[in-house]
């Protein structure tokens, strides 16, 4: 079988030395399908291109080491390529030393310096770094906060066509938050953000295009369809400050919820970082320490370790560790799961017994399982409740809330009242974020 002609013009042109067809041959190997994958194939050529000077195939050789594509993983050998792209002026390069900074891999952690490397990408037209500033300006990471400044950034790279800002600026129009609140505005930018592909966006418009008159619903397809779309930060409104309060559950067993823990914005996100990555959801057998799928957990998951660990969810992890007052360090990665309709997880305990043969593998990884933090992403239709049968505690998801309860009792022991079950969706889908907490530092596998 013959390779594609394009294949053959690209292996011919690297091998004249031509910079961005082995650039692009690279890419070829990385993205191919099947027995054509070459991830080794792709480093090689990216490592041709990048001796030429070709600052997106330095670029490309650090995230080949940032995710571990056909060589071992190494942040510290990805950080110095991303650093000799950035000083050639590669925009994703920088944007990519933003992320490392902010979450503290490959390079020390730097707030400030983050926020400085997306601000550089950002002034180059790069609508993720802009987004990340937004974001930094948003909850004055790296510096002071900037409510207005955030929804200017988000404004720039919407109307570039980024669905994570075309979102954010639904959101800042639906709830009148340093925008005009206008409805049919908020439903335009996010069907914008849903012709994307993006999950988030696709649940807000389902969400709130049933609650609008047929004249807005009108208005929004007619904005939504226009060539030059513009966001009115001309008339700004004031900003509307997220204040959570917790709510006591129950005291026997410890559970507590947190209301309004997560903006809109950063639900949207996480869903779109865990979307492309779900796999079945796995489950430990006491019995063998095996992790496999089985009947009682029907979902769908992804682990939001690096590089997906981006800013939002290291600050994310910062901000639930202030309330279990534990260190990050003793909590396992966030893990995304989704739901569709008919699949739950039927009840079960989050702490690992140790009169369990296989309760060894998790237990050798950080301890016990101390506590369980949830966050709910969205609401689904119907169903989606996390239940506690033993105590007769029903908690319906609501989005942007966190739901923490300790597995165990102040004296360490399990506490059997802690059975608790993910109950069926009805309709729609359920997506939750999940950190459980150990009682010491959590060593993955």
């Amino acid at each position: 079988m013959t390779q594609p002609p394009d294949l053959e013009t690209l292996k011919r042109d690297a091998a004249r030395g031509i910079p961005g067809a082995s650039y692009n041959l690279g890419v070829w190997y990385l993205q191919a399908r099947g027995d054509a994958r070459d991830p080794e194939a792709a480093k090689s050529a990216f490592e041709s291109a990048a001796a030429a000077g070709f600052a997106p195939a330095m670029s490309a050789l650090g995230y080949v080491y940032l995710r571990g594509q056909g060589v071992d993983y190494d942040a510290q050998r990805a950080a110095d390529w991303f650093i000799q792209a950035a000083d050639l002026g590669f925009p994703e390069a920088r944007y990519r030393l933003g992320e490392m900074r902010a979450a503290g891999y490959g390079l020390d952690q730097d707030l400030a310096a983050a926020r400085a490397d997306f601000e550089t990408a950002a002034r180059l037209d790069h609508p993720p770094a802009m987004c990340q500033l937004a974001y930094c300006l948003s909850e004055g990471l790296g510096g002071e906060a900037d409510p207005a400044g955030a929804t200017e950034c988000y404004a720039r790279a919407a109307v570039a066509g980024d669905p994570r800002a075309q979102c954010a600026i639904g959101d800042r129009y639906e709830r009148g938050d340093t925008l005009p609140e206008d409805p049919a505005q908020a439903l335009a930018w996010y069907q914008r953000a849903r012709r994307r592909g993006y999950r988030g966006a696709e649940l807000a418009v389902a969400r709130l295009e049933p609650n609008l008159t047929g004249a807005q619903r009108e208005r929004a397809g007619t904005l939504a369809a226009h060539a030059r779309p513009a966001v009115d930060v001309a008339t700004p409104a004031a900003a509307r400050a997220r204040r959570p309060s917790v709510v006591s559950l129950s005291w026997s067993p410890r559970a507590f919820l947190y209301r309004d823990l997560l903006s809109p914005e950063e639900c949207f996100h996480l869903i779109a970082l865990a979307e492309a990555f779900l796999r079945p959801a796995l489950v430990l057998n006491r019995e063998t320490g095996e992790r496999t799928v089985e009947s009682a957990r029907r979902a769908h998951t992804a682990r939001l370790m690096d590089p997906l660990r981006d800013l939002v969810v290291w600050n994310l992890e910062r901000r639930v560790a202030e309330h279990v007052l534990l260190p990050p360090e003793n909590a396992e990665p966030f893990t995304i799961i989704r739901y569709g309709p008919g699949d739950e997880y039927r009840p079960h305990a989050d702490y690992y017994d140790p009169d369990d043969p296989g309760s060894r593998t998790g237990l050798d990884q950080g301890g016990q399982r101390l506590a369980t933090f949830l966050a709910y992403l969205n609401r689904p239709p119907e169903g989606g409740e996390t239940s506690f049968p033993r105590i007769g505690l029903n908690v319906p998801p609501e989005p942007g809330a966190g739901l923490l309860f300790f597995n165990c009792a102040p004296d360490g022991t399990p506490d059997p009242a802690t059975l608790h079950a993910g109950n069926p969706v009805g309709e729609g889908e359920k997506w939750l974020a999940s950190r459980w907490i150990r009682v010491g530092r959590f060593r993955p596998a």
